[in-house]
């Protein structure tokens, strides 16, 4: 099944069109497949190496 998701994060916005495996029960269950679907990566910016900062541009991609 097609469903449609929104997700926004720091004020930025995502929208996306994604085929769900089957038919979703409640949101809970659709939220816990899309964090299943995402890879979240952190690092403390202030702190790190400059290899370890990436900053990812809408527009133009990773930036360092």
């Amino acid at each position: 099944m097609k469903i449609a998701v929104e997700i926004t994060i720091f004020g930025h916005r995502f929208s996306e069109v994604v085929d769900y495996p089957g038919t979703p029960r409640s949101q809970a269950e659709v939220i816990r497949w899309l964090m299943n679907q995402t890879e979240f990566r952190w690092v403390d910016y202030e702190h790190s190496r400059s290899d370890e900062r990436l900053l990812y541009d809408l527009e133009d991609g990773v930036k360092q």
